[in-house]
């Protein structure tokens, strides 16, 4: 029998046991790995673009790694599985390399590239490695320069097997020194915040998954130059792990002055969970580390006048130039000042793009979301879950419900410089008007329609749960609403925009973005800088495209819109 027959008796009996239980090896020992149902791992090789347009057109990427020969996209199993069945699918499958993704013994996801990494027992073992590699439809992409016995192998549509069996067969063939599959993994301490790891709601370590997903997030945005008021009972203006980046406009709605007034610990807790500073070696980590914390404070007990005085203050924050509006807080009557107020935000807000507000379900264990939450359809309304993923029983859900977000024993700042463990969708509400200060940050010129959709469109479907209801941006589920909320997934489909101020274009330039806004830039959004398109056929290529202040076309030159 030829070491060739051999080898593949090897990938056949891998693959029998590959349901039951999988492995690599790792000094001789195998070491155990669980297949994770909910993903998979989808390559394609970079120069197949329409594989990759009609990829991203029809399934949701959960995560992309980074890499030179392929894209490479984390999506779900059961949309992969979906996308299989179209026409056009199945001449791009050729070119795509599926590979699983599966969970450590201690918990950790990583996913299984295309890629292996072996090791001869001597130099001359080259010609062995190229008989197999030959043999197995492997590609030696290169020789490692600084470890000259270790080479890293790539799988192909001819190989007919995943990396993790292929590493194994050649690591038992027994001709080489050590033989590794690719497992990926994001091994970047997420914080150093000494209690960080306390944040279950940031990053879960007992139940994968089961949070916002945000230390991915961060590579792409931390809410820098957003503006996220927090209308409670007033900030801690001191707080150790959060003056540094709290604004210097304040407002107390008690008194109809600033700056604003501690009523209580609520307020405090709340800015923590959506901005808390990170990296300072302090405490915690907020959902939006960079975001500048806006104080607006209200008693929220027993006062006279008190939902007026809320009006006042979410008045008083669009008019002060805030972006994102949290509320922790509901109130037991209605009261047409405030719902005057909401609409009003999001009609001037943000130079007419409208703040996004963001407000607690309520704790009532009731089926109806409370008001103001259920008071307008643009509000975004957030409901609390536990570190297991299912609903907190108190959380109120219901037709109003957009999404939900960690609320049980969550960690965060409390007045003079403390923190502490609270429960609720108060808690609940400021993780979403974090996620809402990322988006932002990555494109600024976004409507709060357009960002709600996002947030709605990219949430998590948790698992057991029946998202079975069809609404504008996806599938929905009455206690759950869309899901839960992800931050990295939210802000990595977050359309890009490009800003250009004084600049002259010239001479067969192609500038692409979801969005062109020519005149201004990202820090000051009025008009700003003359634009000059010069000579040359320059195309801009959007979906949305503006031309602001005094933008002049030349005599001559050819101007393309269009996608």
């Amino acid at each position: 029998m030829s070491k060739f027959t051999c080898l593949l008796c090897l990938l056949m009996c891998v693959s029998t046991v590959r349901a039951k239980t999988d492995y690599y090896y790792y000094k001789e020992k195998r070491i155990p790995l669980i297949e994770n149902d909910n993903k998979v791992c989808v390559s394609i090789y970079k120069d197949n673009k329409n594989a990759v347009k009609r990829l991203l057109g029809k399934v949701k990427v959960v995560e992309q790694i980074k890499d030179e020969t392929f894209d490479i996209f984390i999506v779900s199993r059961s949309a992969y599985e979906n996308l299989t069945f179209s026409d056009s699918w199945e001449k791009d499958a050729k070119s795509v390399l599926l590979t699983p993704s599966y969970k450590t013994s201690n918990n950790t996801e990583v996913f299984l590239t295309p890629y292996l990494n072996l090791r001869l027992k001597k130099e001359e073992d080259i010609d062995i490695l190229r008989s197999y590699a030959q043999d197995l439809g492997l590609e030696i992409i290169r020789q490692d320069p600084l470890m000259p016995l270790w080479y890293i192998l790539s799988i192909t549509s001819e190989t007919g097997k995943n990396a993790l069996e292929i590493a194994n067969a050649l690591w038992e063939s027994g001709k080489f020194a050590a033989s590794v599959p690719d497992l990926c993994s994001n091994d970047l301490l997420c914080s150093n915040d000494p209690m960080f790891n306390q944040q279950w709601g940031l990053h879960n370590n007992v139940y994968t998954d089961i949070d916002i997903s945000v230390c991915t997030a961060w590579n792409y945005a931390t809410g820098k130059n957003i503006k996220i008021a927090i209308l409670d009972q007033g900030v801690d203006l001191s707080h150790i792990d959060l003056a540094a980046h709290i604004s210097n406009l304040s407002y107390d709605t008690e008194t109809n002055s600033s700056p604003s007034i501690v009523h209580g610990d609520h307020a405090t807790h709340c800015a923590g969970i959506a901005a808390a500073i990170k990296d300072n070696g302090i405490q915690i980590a907020g959902v939006a580390p960079e975001a500048t914390i806006v104080s607006i404070s209200n008693s929220l007990a027993v006062t006279t006048n008190s939902r007026l005085k809320r009006a006042d203050g979410i008045v008083w924050a669009y008019q002060n130039g805030v972006d994102i509006i949290s509320n922790s807080w509901l109130s037991s009557t209605q009261h047409s000042a405030i719902d005057e107020a909401i609409h009003d935000a999001f009609k001037y807000g943000r130079h007419g793009k409208g703040c996004v507000i963001v407000f607690a379900s309520g704790n009532g264990y009731s089926n109806n979301v409370s008001y103001p939450a259920n008071c307008n359809d643009t509000i975004l309304a957030v409901g609390s879950i536990n570190n297991t993923g299912m609903r907190a029983p108190s959380s109120n859900y219901g037709t109003a419900l957009d999404i939900v977000a960690p609320g049980v024993n969550i960690l965060s700042t409390l007045p003079n410089d403390t923190v502490g463990y609270d429960s609720g969708t108060s808690m609940a509400c400021p993780h979403v008007a974090g996620v809402a200060a990322l988006i932002l940050e990555r494109n600024s010129e976004l409507t709060v329609n357009q960002v709600n959709s996002i947030i709605h469109s990219n949430a998590k479907k948790l698992p057991g749960v029946n998202f079975n209801v069809t609404k504008p941006d996806g599938f929905w589920n009455n206690e759950y609403g869309y899901g839960l909320v992800d931050a990295y997934s939210s802000v990595i489909n977050t359309p890009g925009t490009v800003y250009i101020q004084n600049d002259t274009i010239t001479g067969s330039r192609v500038i692409s973005a979801d969005s062109i806004y020519v005149g201004r830039d990202v820090t000051n959004t009025q008009a700003y800088g003359d634009v000059m398109l010069g000579q040359g056929d320059i195309t801009m290529k959007a979906r949305y495209v503006e031309f602001k202040n005094s933008t002049t076309v030349p005599l001559g030159t050819t101007l393309k819109i269009g996608n």
